[in-house]
C-alpha cells in the first residue's frame, strides 16, 4: 500500500507497486500519507470516542479507485491480520479487450507477493519490503463524525476517522467504518487537496471460508521475478 502506504490506499509502497488492485499499496507498508501521519494524530478530548478494533479475518469484496488510471477496480478479498496474509482476486465485471486479470497473495510474514494471472496461472513472486499495517483505525487518528448511512428502515451507523493533527490542518487519511462490528466501508487517501485512492468494502463475512485460499499454485515454484502486466503487451 505508498505514501500511507497505498494499500491501505496510498499509503507507501507496496504501493509504488500499484497491482492492479492497488491493494498493495494500500495493505502494504502505508509510508508516506498514511502510517506515519496515523501515528502522529491526535484522540481528542475526554469523551471523544474511541477506535474500536476491526475483525481480524473476513472476507468480502472491494471496489478500489485509482486517480493515475481514473479506473474503479473490482476485486474478492480475502484478509487475515491473524496471521498477516491478504487475497485479492480480480473480478471481471464487463468485457475489457486485452484486459488481464490476477490473484494476487501477500504473505507479510514471509516477506513475499505472488502475482498469479487467473487464465494461464502464470506466476510471479514478489518480494514485499513494507511492513504489515492492518486493515483498522490506527489508535492515535481523530474522530471526525457519526452518521447514518441509508434512510428510514435500512441505515448502519458508522464513524468517520482521519489522520488529522488538528483543525487547522487538513488529511490524508479517511477511514469509516461501522460502529456495531467495526467492519471497514470505505479508506480515502488525498494527496494536494485530491483523492488519489479510494476503496470501498461490502458483503463481509466473518471468518475464511478456505484458509487454501492464501497457498500459492504450483506454478509459483518456477516463478519469474518481475511483475506482469495487466494488458496484452507482454
Amino acid at each position: 500500500m505508498p505514501e500511507r502506504t497505498p494499500l491501505r490506499g496510498a499509503r507507501g509502497p507496496l504501493g509504488a507497486w500499484l497491482l492492479g488492485g492497488l491493494w498493495v499499496w494500500v495493505l502494504g507498508g502505508l509510508c508516506g500519507l498514511g502510517a506515519a501521519a496515523m501515528r502522529a494524530g491526535t484522540l481528542g478530548s475526554p469523551g471523544t470516542p474511541r477506535p474500536c478494533q476491526a475483525p481480524q479475518q473476513w472476507e468480502g469484496r472491494q471496489v478500489l479507485y485509482q486517480q493515475s488510471s481514473g479506473r474503479n477496480s473490482r476485486a474478492l478479498l480475502s484478509y487475515d491480520g491473524l496471521n498477516q496474509r491478504v487475497r485479492v482476486l480480480d473480478e471481471r465485471k464487463a468485457l475489457i479487450p486485452c484486459k488481464r486479470l490476477f490473484e494476487y497473495i501477500l504473505l507479510y510474514k514471509e516477506g513475499v507477493m505472488f502475482q498469479i494471472e487467473q487464465a494461464t496461472k502464470q506466476c510471479s513472486k514478489i518480494t514485499l519490503t513494507d511492513p504489515w499495517d492492518p486493515l483498522n483505525i490506527p489508535q492515535n487518528s481523530t474522530f471526525e463524525d457519526q452518521y447514518s448511512i441509508g434512510g428510514p428502515q435500512e441505515q448502519i451507523t458508522v464513524q468517520e476517522w482521519s489522520d488529522r493533527k488538528s483543525a487547522r490542518s487538513y488529511e490524508t487519511w479517511i477511514g469509516i467504518y461501522t460502529v456495531k462490528d467495526c467492519y471497514p466501508v470505505q479508506e480515502t487517501f488525498t494527496k494536494n487537496y485530491s483523492v488519489v485512492l479510494s476503496t470501498r468494502f461490502f458483503d463481509i463475512q466473518l471468518g475464511i471460508a478456505d484458509p487454501a485460499v492464501f497457498i500459492p499454485p504450483s506454478t509459483c515454484q518456477t516463478a519469474r521475478l518481475e511483475r506482469m502486466s495487466e494488458d496484452c503487451s507482454w
